[in-house]
């Protein structure tokens, strides 16, 4: 603060320690504010560990209410209670279940009775805008599973079922014995009994030691009208299906498929061209070129960044007054100004050059045997989606389409 700040010309101020740079020149005043800002951070870290340990042992006592309730139930005055229209639906697939309808007939049931699916309706409730992709009445049958297996609607309520290793990741579920369960919490939408008897009937639907059936789409095949994931289904000549829209012949998309050979010829042409652009570029002449630029960059800046420590140190021993020092300083900042800017030009030129150079490699290696198949780590490395239309028609979202 003493020393990086004026030279840039910059004025600190903190209100709480009472510390102005331009009033406590040539002093050490700004270490004191360093090492208490440096308390402060180690203060925060303590509060944020205290109140985590403060959130689990309310969740153990049945204290701690999770903003997010499951569906059927709303949260009032740090309690849940049942939302009546919500709660009525889930005694409904309840009782299908009962009656021996499994979850896809649930879903076209659901759909005839003209019931808002869980995303839809609480989207209505908090008056916040969801997409207008799908029906708002197409329920999904991961959901009506979800439903007919969660405890909570007995009574149970559920805790820490997932968690957060590292800021910026995405949660991931816990083992059923690290979750947290508190037997009658709160009022049960479900006897006890009927949800044993659907768990019984749910587990005819459960195949044991079920192989993963992998291909090399998995996860890239999407409806192009609905945008819901596509289903493989396997037989002599395997196609991919939307399910999505088969409570109702009128959807764009119902009854849409397309065989997997079919989508299989159409990507490795697709991804055929993709390399051909890339191949045909030459990166190498220009990284060398780019490279020389940014150290000569480079050299002039560290040039001028020399000439104001000069200037610092002269105002600093008083061979220049403020005023002077004000002037130069601004005089060589200016100059300065159109080199950092022509750097920054040249450095992302060169961050594109190399990582296009890298590609090239990249894809030399995937396709190093001659002639080579469409394989899983082909079709991940360049595709980010598929999108299927009607007449076999297909969109890809690439994963370098900005070397393209």
């Amino acid at each position: 603060m003493e020393q990086v700040f004026p030279l840039y010309h910059v004025r600190f101020i903190s209100i709480n320690e009472n510390y102005d740079s331009d009033k406590t020149k040539n002093n050490t005043r700004g270490i004191s504010v360093t090492i208490q800002f440096l308390k402060n951070e180690y203060y925060s870290r303590d509060l944020s560990q205290k109140s985590k340990s403060t959130k689990y042992s309310k969740m153990e006592k049945g204290e701690y209410i999770q903003k997010n309730c499951c569906y059927g139930y709303k949260k009032e005055d740090n309690t849940l209670k049942m939302e009546e229209s919500a709660a009525n639906t889930v005694k409904l697939i309840f009782q299908l279940a009962l009656q021996g309808y499994n979850c896809t007939q649930i879903v076209k049931e659901l759909y005839n009775k003209k019931i808002i699916a869980p995303e839809k309706y609480k989207g209505y409730k908090r008056k916040y805008k969801t997409s207008n992709l799908y029906h708002p009445c197409i329920w999904n049958i991961t959901t009506v599973h979800r439903i007919l297996s969660d405890e909570q609607y007995i009574g149970t309520y559920i805790m820490r079922k997932s968690m957060i290793k590292e800021c910026g990741e995405k949660s991931t579920k816990r083992e059923e014995k690290d979750w947290i369960k508190i037997p009658n919490h709160h009022e049960a939408i479900i006897e006890k009994e009927t949800f044993e008897q659907v768990q019984e009937k749910l587990l005819h639907f459960k195949i044991e030691n079920k192989k993963e059936r992998k291909h090399i789409f998995k996860g890239k095949i999407f409806c192009g009208y609905c945008h819901h994931a596509m289903n493989k289904r396997v037989n002599k000549n395997p196609i991919f299906l939307c399910r999505h829209s088969e409570v109702d012949t009128s959807f764009p998309c119902y009854r849409l498929t397309i065989a997997e050979k079919e989508i299989e010829e159409i990507v490795f042409q697709m991804i055929l061209k993709q390399i051909n652009m890339i191949k045909d570029t030459k990166q190498t002449s220009n990284i060398e070129i780019q490279t020389k630029q940014k150290v000569e960059l480079q050299n002039q800046i560290q040039l001028y960044h020399k000439k104001k420590e000069i200037l610092y140190e002269q105002y600093v021993k008083g061979k220049l007054t403020e005023e002077q020092f004000t002037k130069l300083n601004l005089e060589l900042t200016k100059e300065l100004e159109p080199i950092q800017n022509k750097l920054e030009e040249i450095d992302f030129q060169l961050q594109y050059s190399q990582n296009k150079n890298i590609l090239q490699n990249q894809i030399k290696d995937i396709i190093k045997d001659t002639p080579f198949l469409l394989n899983k780590e082909l079709v991940d490395f360049f595709i980010d989606k598929i999108y299927v239309f009607k007449e076999n028609r297909i969109e890809v979202k690439w994963k370098i389409e900005d070397f393209l």
